[in-house]
């Protein structure tokens, strides 16, 4: 084996050194996400385990072999031609240390995104382009994320300097060996151009090259995703081009579908809808109740304990024993735009498109806008920068006549990049009420904030939590200052003729067993009103575009209805359906869910309530696939709509 080794030319062994070195470093990457994103509750074994590894070890071969493609060439040349140019040398080690630098940062920044998405990265971190100061911010204010920060320095300096080792001892060796033979060279670069073909391919079949459905090696969602590569899932999605008139291939049987689903045909067959619509009940005919619609931050049903999940939400808990619970809720996506584009619009979220900057045209037809001509003050509250997202634009634009935010605080009062604390921004928000005339009634929209990363709460409260970790300290935080806020409503006089909306802007991944995580989309729906609303748990299915008009019932409000919103008081959806960045899904009104993997193709049903895995969209997919495709009509239908009404895209 020596003597073999000994006559292969010296850029042929210091390329497998290298793609060597690129595997180390990608395996230890591997290990620490295993580390800190396995679930608790495991059951999978070692062989299992060793089988996603190796499969990961092809996936991390596969981005290998293209960052060190052109160095391979330039080894290559340099040791038949440039044997003793030492610069061709130092340019390539430049050119290896500057394409490592994000490959590596990539892998350690995946580990706490899949901590917070259920996903590896993909082209989705691209919404937050536009706001990257705020982002970051965000990011490294918290020293979870600080110490993925430095897991990639220490891997990058460790590369570095055995990258600078290597190519002193290659440069030697190539110093001292002979001219080489011009065949042998070529012949060798030839098989190791196959070789890291081979790698670059992920296997030898002609027929497909690796793709994220290779990783699958069992049943359980987290093993299947420890293969995967981020680097690899980021530069796939990348490459997913989706035209913005792919949804128009089919658009009239859509429309028709959709028409046919609302069983109303209040869409106008030209797709104009003359927004914003307001109100046309008589000024003396509605109840003129004020409204205030919490969003509340990760928000997700599991925080009450549902999904055998710690209830860290007592007071909320509570709080749905005395109001309409409607517990088959759900959020449009997994991000806060999301929420808030949905809650406020009555449009589903369109994956992929960050609504609250898109679609800025002309107003939807919002409670704000629907309540104006009742007199109505309208007010958006967020604990943090109100231009993040272009909240503040998008709620202006709206009807919103007034925007609290960290903007209205001095330094002192926040806490971090989340902004102010929550019972500081509900204050506020009863203080400029009691402000305007109470003679007028009122209209709020609140976005709160610091249940989310990198989970600071107040020190100067008499509240102290008791979770195990600093998450579930922030979510019983949360809880604690909703109990404040009402207890402080209480005792005002517009107290009982004000109705309370509590709902999460999207869930949280607890514990959760899917590839699409069911608890990052179920969310608890709370009208309170104790005056006009008796107490009930209301089993509708239901989602966040049903807001506007189910709390516009409450209201007696009439008008054209040109959204996909429902009053779900009275109505039961036979499905209701929402995204994940690449990934679709959809629950029935029997308890099944359905998700969609747009990465890899795969489909699954399950029975969401007690988390069972086992797949069973074989044996329903007549049905499912019916479903599946109305879904599709609906988000062709309400895309067409968006950009033909509101979408400056």
């Amino acid at each position: 084996m020596n003597k073999v080794i000994k006559e292969l030319p010296p850029y042929f062994t210091f390329t497998l050194q290298l793609l060597g070195i690129y595997a180390a470093m990608f395996f230890i990457c591997r290990l620490l996400f295993v580390y800190f994103n396995i679930p608790i509750v495991n059951h999978e074994t070692i062989a299992t385990y060793l089988r996603a590894f190796f499969m990961g070890l092809r996936f991390d071969l596969i981005i290998s072999s293209y960052l060190l493609a052109l160095p391979t060439l330039g080894l290559f040349l340099q040791g038949l031609f440039f044997g003793r140019n030492k610069l061709i040398l130092q340019i390539i080690k430049f050119f290896l240390i500057v394409v490592s630098i994000p490959a590596l940062f990539i892998a350690c920044a995946d580990i706490p995104y899949f901590s917070q998405f259920g996903s590896h990265i993909n082209k989705s971190v691209m919404v937050w382009r536009m706001s990257p100061g705020y982002t970051l911010k965000l990011i490294f204010s918290s020293f979870y994320y600080w110490g993925f920060a430095l897991a990639f320095l220490v891997l990058f300096i460790f590369y570095y300097l055995f990258i600078r080792k290597l190519f002193l001892k290659y440069s030697e060796k190539i110093q001292q060996a002979g001219r080489q033979s011009l065949l042998k060279n070529c012949l060798f670069f030839l098989l190791l151009a196959f070789i890291m073909f081979a790698f670059a391919r992920g296997r030898l079949s002609s027929k497909s090259t690796m793709h994220e459905g290779m990783a699958i090696v069992s049943q359980n969602a987290f093993v299947n995703q420890i293969a995967l590569n981020p680097n690899f899932t980021l530069i796939k999605s990348l490459g997913r081009k989706e035209t913005n008139t792919d949804y128009l291939k089919n658009i009239d049987k859509d429309l028709g579908v959709c028409s046919r689903f609302f069983n109303q045909n209040y869409f106008p067959a030209n797709g104009i809808l003359n927004s914003p619509i307001v109100s046309v009940t008589p000024r003396d005919s509605i109840n003129k109740l004020n409204v205030i619609v919490v969003l509340m931050e990760s928000f997700t049903m599991a925080k009450m304990g549902y999904y055998k999940h710690k209830n860290v939400s007592p007071y909320l808990t509570e709080l749905a024993k005395e109001s309409v619970f409607f517990d088959r809720f759900f959020s449009s996506g997994i991000h806060t735009f999301n929420g808030l584009f949905s809650t406020t619009s009555g449009f589903p979220s369109i994956y992929t498109e960050q609504g609250l900057r898109q679609y800025t045209k002309q107003p939807f037809t919002t409670l704000a806008t629907l309540l104006k001509p009742y007199g109505y003050h309208s007010y958006f509250c967020t604990t943090h920068d109100p231009v993040f997202d272009n909240m503040e634009g998008f709620f202006k634009l709206n009807g919103y006549d007034q925007v609290i935010s960290e903007e209205d605080f001095t330094m002192g009062e926040s806490i971090g990049v989340t902004g102010v604390p929550d019972h500081l921004l509900y204050k506020k928000l009863i203080e400029q009420i009691n402000l305007n005339e109470q003679t007028n009634p009122f209209v709020a929209c609140v976005m709160t904030g610091t249940d989310h990363g990198p989970w600071h709460i107040p020190k100067d409260i008499f509240f102290k939590p008791s979770g195990a970790n600093y998450q579930d300290n922030a979510s019983m935080y949360a809880d604690w200052a909703v109990k404040q806020f009402i207890e402080e409503a209480k005792k005002q006089n517009w107290y009982k003729n004000t109705v309370f909306v509590f709902l999460g802007d999207h869930g949280q991944i607890m514990e959760d067993p899917y590839d699409m995580p069911i608890t990052y989309h179920h969310i608890p729906f709370i009208v309170h009103c104790p005056q006009w609303l008796r107490s009930s748990v209301n089993h509708n299915l239901g989602y966040q575009p049903d807001v506007v008009k189910t709390i516009s019932s409450l209201l007696k409000l009439e008008y054209k209805n040109f959204s996909f919103g429902e009053n779900i008081f009275t109505r039961s959806r036979p499905f209701v359906f929402f995204s994940a960045d690449d990934k679709l899904g959809f629950v029935t009104e029997d308890d099944f869910f359905f998700y969609h993997l747009l990465s890899d193709n795969q489909k699954k049903l399950v029975r969401y309530k007690e988390f069972k895995t086992e797949n069973v969209y074989e044996q329903n997919k007549t049905r499912i696939d019916s479903i599946y495709q109305i879904t599709q009509s609906l988000y062709n239908s309400a895309r067409y709509y968006i950009r033909q009404n509101y979408s400056n895209n």
